[in-house]
């Protein structure tokens, strides 16, 4: 027997069998599962949103500010080696 025959008879075998009852609150269990992911996935993006937000406001702030140069002098440095 070939390994396509064995595969289409144990499909045969499988379809000949008596079909499993589907539960009766599938519908309602899928439905508040789909729910519950809506809502976590809307979570989510609006947490990636707020994030990218701040992330895009702390470089405005960074380019406008320049934390990264020195504070300038408020007096003249001495002049030596005149």
């Amino acid at each position: 027997m070939s390994p396509a025959d064995r595969k289409e008879t144990e499909v045969r075998r499988m379809l000949a069998r008596p079909h499993p009852l589907v539960p009766t609150d599938l519908a309602a269990r899928a439905t508040a599962r789909g729910r519950r992911l809506m809502i976590h996935r809307r979570r989510a993006r609006r947490l990636g949103r707020l994030l990218a937000l701040l992330v895009l406001a702390a470089l405005v702030w960074a380019a406008a500010t320049q934390p990264w140069l020195p504070t300038p002098a408020h007096t003249t440095p001495r002049v030596e080696g005149w």
